[in-house]
């Protein structure tokens, strides 16, 4: 501070020589007592007028220097940011803001910005108190973030309180115009095939779009949605598929449901719901009329997770997490976030190197075959050996192999939807699905949407042989699990 305003005073012309020495010791009292009063003057009135002229500037110099250098503390924590808004772009949000109020008298270093999908869970600081702008890019398209805003300093505690606020990023423009390409599916018909269930079909009218016809994997294709509900009720379910059929069970008899259908493509952009269709389920009948289907839905929305157990004598355990709670979970089988899926992930230790997965019990008694439907989703840099068995009820010693793929060789960072034909046993049975990590690598993969139905899957389904472990030869599975569960 003394040197900062000794050299404003070297500005006030006549300083005396005779007060040189005393300057050097920068003692600001004693060098205006030295020069406006200990000094040297001439006696005359022109010098004494300059001496007055002198004394009374040196005193507004000298206040405004105080007021400068010592009003703005560092105490306490500065207030928030004010007046905060933001921009929305397809990837990026440009948040500003006005510096607190009392940044004149605390003292203001910078700002922190967090964000994050439903959780600010990533910092950005920022140095420099009129800083009043930040572009954050890198972003997600058509997804709300939680952005948080503070103001910090170096007193106990650093941070403001936070300004919270949330953000939408916009579909880039070839999505908007896509929105306004794709039609809706029409010629939904819905026809209730047990007291309990409902088949719904429909057209898509849509052509094929640029990579839709691509031979890819399953996770590439287009999807659709089916939202479905008791008529006129606030509460809806979903349900996705690949094919332009599904099957709607669990449903109450002798109720009217009210059943919507829209398309999503593999870029995100989706049409509009189609028109409603209504159906009654008929009432339960004494009589067997109703062909005996077999339909196992679990999506893990309901903590019980429809039954299904991890595994007590494996290491790793299976989780039920919530689709895009951070930014390291990924977002749901329809790209949003929200509803649940199960996860497992790998550990540095050596001794800790599977995880399994069981489900419930379940018993077919007509038939001859079942398809095993659900999604995966493998991240980047996974190594391992996933591994899908079926076996008797609590016999897992004579399993039988239904699917068994090296990770490295499954698509990274999307969803993928795995179809597999199975000949159905006449015992009740149980299905695990094993993740194995390989020496010291590491793995994370999360499992969604696991559907077991009556009947053989609507398309060639996909299934990866030990040889070759690999999408690339699609393979339908069809060993005799009958007389490996009799044996």
């Amino acid at each position: 501070f003394s040197k900062f305003c000794l050299e404003k005073l070297k500005e006030i012309r006549g300083a005396k020589k005779s007060c040189a020495l005393i300057h050097r010791t920068h003692s600001i009292m004693e060098y205006f007592r030295c020069h406006f009063r200990g000094g040297k003057f001439r006696k005359t009135q022109h010098e004494m007028n300059d001496r007055k002229d002198r004394w009374i500037t040196a005193q507004i110099v000298l206040f405004f220097l105080i007021s400068e250098c010592h009003t703005q503390q560092e105490w306490r924590v500065p207030d928030p940011p004010e007046n905060v808004r933001s921009k929305a772009d397809a990837e990026s949000v440009t948040l500003w803001w006005e510096p607190p109020a009392s940044i004149n008298e605390i003292l203001v270093r910078g700002y922190t910005i967090s964000y994050g999908i439903g959780t600010p869970s990533r910092r950005v600081i920022i140095e420099g108190a009129y800083t009043n702008a930040f572009t954050v890019n890198g972003l997600k398209p058509n997804t709300t973030y939680v952005f948080a805003l503070t103001a910090y300093n170096e007193a106990e505690g650093e941070d403001s309180e936070k300004v919270l606020l949330t953000a939408t990023t916009k579909l880039p423009k070839k999505f908007d115009d896509r929105l306004f390409q794709l039609q809706t599916p029409s010629n939904v018909h819905a026809k209730a095939i047990s007291p309990n269930a409902i088949e719904v079909r429909w057209t898509d009218p849509n052509v094929d779009f640029e990579n839709d016809n691509s031979v890819e994997a399953a996770s590439r294709k287009r999807i659709y949605v089916i939202q479905y509900g008791i008529h006129q009720s606030e509460k809806h379910e979903r349900l996705t598929a690949q094919v332009r059929q599904a099957v709607l069970g669990g449903l109450q008899p002798g109720t009217e449901y009210e059943i919507a259908v829209k398309v999503v493509m593999p870029d995100g952009a989706e049409s509009a719901w189609s028109i409603r269709e209504l159906v009654r389920t008929p009432n339960k009948s004494p009589s067997p009329l109703w062909p005996k289907s077999f339909d196992e839905r679990c999506h893990f929305e309901d903590p019980s997770i429809c039954g299904f157990t991890s595994d007590e004598n494996a290491p790793l355990i299976w989780m039920r997490s919530q689709a895009g709670a951070n930014a390291y979970l990924p977002n749901s089988v329809l790209g949003t976030p929200g509803g649940h899926y199960m996860t497992l992930q790998s550990t540095s230790s050596p001794h800790e190197n599977y995880g399994r997965l069981i489900s419930k019990s379940f018993k077919f008694n007509n038939g001859s075959h079942l398809c095993i439907s659900l999604w995966i989703y493998v991240k980047d840099e996974s190594r391992g050996v996933m591994t899908i068995r079926l076996h008797k009820e609590n016999d897992q010693k004579h399993a039988l192999t239904v699917f068994f793929a090296q990770l490295n060789k499954l698509r990274k960072e999307s969803w993928e939807l795995l179809l597999l034909n199975v000949r159905a046993p006449d015992v009740p049975f149980q299905l695990s699905f094993e993740v194995r990590k390989i020496g010291n690598e590491h793995f994370w993969i999360a499992i969604d949407d696991i559907d077991i139905l009556s009947g053989r899957c609507p398309k060639e389904a996909i299934a990866v042989s030990r040889g070759t472990a690999s999408f690339s030869e699609r393979k339908i599975i069809s060993s005799q699990s009958q007389h490996v569960l009799a044996s």
